[in-house]
């Protein structure tokens, strides 16, 4: 028989039940945590955007030209993973 500390504080054994249950936590709190992160990055975006494209004018008025703008950001964004999807798809491969 070993000796101990008072102080000693053995880890906990987990279960294979009680480890799922435990990770569960630690993964719901990091989908929390990156859903938050993602929100205040596009806030952040968009804030950002929005002092650029008050100098862009394609349109009289402030809704038709955000409307334009992120419509050019969409259609851009769209052509780009269309291009990256052709690329990477099995029928391009062979």
């Amino acid at each position: 028989m070993k000796v101990q500390k008072i102080t000693y504080a053995p880890t906990p054994v987990f279960t294979r039940r009680a480890a799922g249950h435990h990770h569960t936590q630690t993964n719901t709190n990091k989908q929390i945590s990156t859903g938050l992160n993602t929100a205040a990055a596009w806030f952040c975006f968009g804030v950002g955007l929005d002092f650029v494209s008050r100098g862009i004018n394609f349109f009289k008025s402030p809704l038709k030209n955000s409307f334009a703008i992120n419509g050019l950001i969409a259609s851009t964004a769209g052509v780009v993973t269309g291009i990256k999807g052709l690329k990477n798809s099995p029928s391009s491969k062979n």
